[in-house]
């Protein structure tokens, strides 16, 4: 429920009513802070840009709150899954949310903090019937979608193959122990290649997704301490791959200001690697944990070149 006139109540999710001034009032309140850090031109491009939230979980959920307290009002979220309890490690989510899903958690959560917000949910997520049309309504795409399963993988090709047709650059985010890789593929240039250019449309129907994470995830991306970890995955020892909630929400810092950048007209870097662990190390101790884990990515390598070769 969202009341533009002064003085009308808006109803919170807790059942409480507030008085909202006006919505100019209201978002000049909400951004004069912003300023000037934020010029106008950029705010107004944010304010009025649709988004689109391709997965609301780890990465994708850590960048709505923040954008929508920058100025965003145009949100598309799109989100299978509802939440699980081990989704509470890292991710946006109470009790209370428990089972519900993701995007309908943020959309009544958003409503709380900007109520003129016009916030729109795809709970089917992203599918071969919607993508084309919510990326062609879309001035940037944030690609948080899953890559644990099969179907999700089909389902990131099918947003990237429609951003390159419709021009709409991709903001991507991989969260791998300490690290947060942001991959920004910005198909406003018709010359960038589809998925970095590392994976093709068969690449998809047979890639495990271990080998798709090997194909995109650049090696000096890679921490040494999850190289175990993608060994276990590949000899079937382990299952699921472990996050960590500063690696995931550090996504939502990097991708809200890659997407305000991008709105505005920028352009930016194409891969943004930070790794929390390493930043934090005294000198001595990050020498010695890099010298193992190039003795790791070594081989690391040569298992993926392995593979590589037993898939021709």
């Amino acid at each position: 429920m969202t009341q533009t006139e002064a003085g009308e109540p808006h109803l919170l999710s807790s059942g409480e009513q507030v008085s909202l001034p006006p919505h100019d009032a209201f978002y000049a309140a909400l951004t004069e802070r912003n300023r000037p850090l934020i010029s106008e031109y950029e705010q107004l491009r944010l304010q009025r840009s649709l988004i689109l939230v391709a997965g609301c979980g780890s990465v994708g959920g850590a960048v709505v709150e923040p954008l929508v307290r920058l100025g965003a009002e145009n949100l598309v979220l799109a989100e299978p899954d509802g939440y699980d309890m081990h989704n509470m490690n890292r991710q946006s989510v109470r009790l209370q949310d428990l089972g519900r899903n993701k995007a309908v958690v943020f959309q009544e959560r958003m409503r709380d903090i900007n109520p003129f917000a016009r916030i729109e949910v795809e709970t089917n997520g992203i599918t071969h019937e919607n993508v084309a049309d919510l990326v062609s309504r879309s001035a940037v795409v944030v690609d948080a979608v899953d890559v644990t399963t099969k179907e999700p993988l089909r389902a990131k090709f099918a947003l990237h193959e429609q951003a390159k047709r419709f021009r709409v650059p991709v903001v991507a985010g991989y969260d791998i122990a300490g690290v947060q890789l942001l991959l920004i593929s910005d198909y406003r240039d018709g010359a960038v290649p589809l998925l970095y250019g590392k994976v093709t449309a068969t690449d998809i129907e047979r890639l495990e997704p271990a080998q798709f994470l090997a194909e995109v995830v650049p090696l000096r991306a890679v921490p040494g301490e999850i190289i175990p970890v993608f060994e276990e995955l590949a000899r079937g020892e382990r299952k699921v791959f472990p996050q960590l909630v500063y690696s995931a929400h550090l996504f939502g810092v990097l991708a809200t200001r890659a997407v305000l950048d991008l709105v505005a007209g920028r352009k930016v870097r194409a891969r943004v690697v930070i790794d929390v662990h390493d930043i934090l190390r005294p000198l001595g101790r990050r020498v010695r944990v890099q010298g193992e884990r190039i003795r790791a990515l070594v081989r690391l390598q040569l298992d993926v070149q392995r593979d590589r070769r037993a898939r021709r």
